[in-house]
């Protein structure tokens, strides 16, 4: 794996272990294995040779892992 696609998936990996704190101290079961679901996917996942539809899956959960954790930090 290139050092860039590494520093992307530990980048990912940071911001997934941020969030599953903030959902352990104030959100909900299903927050929590939603966003277990994505680390694990993001720890299988080969950023050197992102398929397309692998791209797409990981973008839109990102997204829902951005606007999630703007949820928890107005609430």
């Amino acid at each position: 794996m290139s050092k860039a696609a590494e520093l992307k998936k530990q980048e990912y990996l940071k911001s997934v272990e941020l969030l599953k704190k903030l959902i352990k101290e104030n959100g909900t079961k299903e927050h929590l294995t939603r966003i277990t679901a994505v680390g694990y996917l993001i720890e299988t996942t080969d950023f050197l040779n992102l398929k397309p539809d692998r791209k797409k899956m990981l973008k839109e959960n990102m997204i829902w892992c951005n606007k999630t954790y703007e949820k928890y930090l107005d609430s």
